[in-house]
């Protein structure tokens, strides 16, 4: 399928959900990502994978928009539309106000620096074959910095992401999950991004050091008022670390609203079976939670393939004829916050 992208606007218009008129660092409009499946010697296509289908949010400065859902529901895909990894089918995507979507060659290079990325994996994502110091310095000098600055600049990154000076010399495989980690920050802080998609960052590391990396960044948003995109499962680093949550399920946002909102009053049947799953660690809490915590029948549905209507209806205890009939939009409808249901909670 050849992709087509949305008409162009000269100005993104202020999100619906972020109240008081405020404009967004960073606004993603009705995106769209459809991967053809092909058949034959000739590869014909003969359907899509609608990985990322019409998925809207905004991103203030220095607050943390939390992505949250089951693996496969295309948060990783939509990150990786934001930055430009790959191209949208349709869609935009507006940062400080410009629209990014089009850019190619020189603009798109010099976008690079603004939107970067940690990786869920901090040892698939590092170089083997380079040092700390280049792995930390590259993003820099492709970026047209002076070798010799950017030498100097690694240096305070590592300090300042929990290193010393000395484990610049060193590989990745002479560290720890949480150290190579913790190279993949700063290598993520070197040009000074507006901001940083954090890609299940914590979910690979043993659970004392995913707070460890947890608290380096918020310490790092502190202080240098960064803005992040966090991508995750687990709901509990979601809820310490979030401002604003969106849930998506099957390649869309099915509720948005303040971390508040979203996990003291879940509107969503979905968004409420992933909260009674989360664990607690009280014993006593956890043998009352069981009793209502909601286990959703049936398989995941294929995204080649959605059902009709609301794409959570074939596991919803709630559905109706309506919802196969009708796809929900997702707007406030009198809960604060939007929904994408026709009988929220």
């Amino acid at each position: 399928m050849t992709e087509i992208l949305a008409a162009r606007s000269s100005s993104p218009t202020p999100s619906p959900f972020l109240g008081g008129g405020s404009q967004p660092l960073l606004e993603i409009r009705n995106l769209v990502k459809y991967f053809p499946i092909t058949r034959g010697l000739l590869k014909r296509t003969v359907g899509h994978v609608k990985a990322v289908d019409d998925v809207s949010y905004s991103v203030m400065q220095g607050e943390t928009f939390g992505l949250v859902g089951e693996s496969g529901c295309g948060k990783s895909t939509t990150a990786k539309l934001v930055l430009r990894l790959i191209n949208p089918t349709s869609g935009q995507i507006f940062l400080d106000g410009k629209d990014i979507t089009y850019l190619d060659g020189a603009g798109l290079r010099a976008m690079r620096k603004d939107l970067q990325i940690v990786f869920q994996d901090p040892y698939a994502s590092l170089n083997p074959r380079m040092t700390v110091r280049q792995i930390v310095s590259e993003p820099m000098i492709v970026q047209g910095v002076a070798k010799s600055e950017a030498n100097a600049r690694v240096d305070d990154l590592l300090q300042l992401c929990g290193l010393a000076r000395e484990h610049a010399a060193r590989y990745p495989h002479e560290f720890s999950g949480g150290q190579r980690q913790r190279v993949g920050v700063a290598r993520a802080l070197a040009n000074k991004p507006k901001v940083i998609f954090l890609d299940e960052p914590v979910s690979a590391l043993d659970v004392s050091i995913q707070a460890q990396i947890v608290n380096l960044l918020e310490d790092l948003q502190d202080e240098m008022g960064l803005t992040y995109v966090f991508i995750a499962h687990d709901l509990s680093v979601v809820s310490h670390i979030s401002d604003r949550i969106g849930v998506m399920y099957l390649g869309k946002i099915v509720e948005q609203g303040t971390r508040e909102q979203v996990f003291s009053h879940p509107s969503h049947p979905y968004t409420k079976a992933l909260m009674s799953a989360v664990p607690t660690p009280d014993p006593k809490l956890e043998r009352l939670r069981k009793k209502e915590r909601i286990v959703l029948e049936g398989d995941l549905p294929s995204a080649a393939d959605p059902p009709s209507g609301c794409r959570f209806r074939t596991r919803c205890w709630k559905a109706t004829d309506l919802c196969a009939a009708e796809e929900p939009a997702l707007v406030d409808r009198g809960l604060g916050h939007p929904v994408a249901c026709h009988f929220p909670e």
